[in-house]
């Protein structure tokens, strides 16, 4: 039983691993593809257009950028779903993450035609699009609804400003994205690093919880004192109905 225990809580560990790896290796290796592609501009161009059909980085982006990251992402969301699996709450910050992940890979199985040009018409640059677009929505989702479950526990509390401010700089920064086409490599990457940036900070709080999730105790919304008022009204309430 022991070694189960220790077993489970190394797998969890392995999995909350990949919520620091991930977000640091796309940061990576977007740097390296960029060196090893004459001419691209992270102030202009598109990361996508780095795993783009006939670039020079297509094959080393399409795996070791969106494929590889987006499984990290789903490894991550599964290690969070044990972790917190006595929580149904946390569920839906689950799914989304997983989600998230799971459309990066998309994104990377279907990459887009050279230079991302939106004026070419394909079935891979269309779902390229959607998975794209749709990983940047679930990723904000995840960080508001992390938000929302964070404030329960004495120790992830500061996870809802920090998730509803990661949602609101991001949807700002893509729409800066679309506003000035010009900026566009600029304000993407801006958009991605704040994602980044909250994957991080969130994988290190869950890490610093302690390994029993049993010890981990919520925390009410309400103040201590209505609570025990709560409580005592339930009581009352109880000893007039034996009576």
């Amino acid at each position: 039983m022991a070694q189960t225990a220790v077993l489970s809580r190394l797998v969890i560990r392995a999995g909350l691993a990949c919520g620091f790896i991930a977000p640091v290796w796309w940061a990576l290796i977007i740097a390296y593809s960029a060196t090893q592609f004459p001419g691209y501009s992270h102030l202009t161009n598109f990361i996508s257009e780095l795993a783009a059909r006939g670039s020079p980085t297509q094959a080393l982006m399409r795996n070791a950028g969106f494929i590889f990251t987006g499984a990290l992402y789903v490894i991550f969301a599964l290690a969070l779903g044990w972790r917190f699996r006595r929580d149904w709450r946390a569920a839906f910050g689950i799914l989304a993450l997983a989600l998230g992940g799971a459309a990066r890979i998309g994104a990377g199985l279907y990459p887009c035609e050279p230079g991302c040009d939106p004026h070419v018409i394909s079935l891979n640059q269309e779902w390229h699009g959607r998975f794209a677009e749709a990983g940047y929505w679930l990723m904000m989702l995840a960080a508001v609804l992390w938000g929302v479950v964070g404030n329960r526990y004495a120790r992830l509390r500061h996870l809802m400003a920090l998730g509803i401010g990661t949602a609101a700089w991001c949807a700002t920064a893509l729409v800066l994205m679309y506003l000035h086409a010009e900026w566009q490599g600029l304000f993407q990457r801006l958009a991605s690093g704040i994602l980044s940036l909250w994957v991080v900070v969130f994988a290190t709080a869950v890490w610093r919880l302690p390994a029993d999730s049993d010890r981990v105790e919520p925390v009410a919304f309400a103040p201590a004192g209505v609570r025990l008022k709560r409580r005592e009204r339930r009581a009352a309430a109880r000893r007039r109905v034996s009576r």
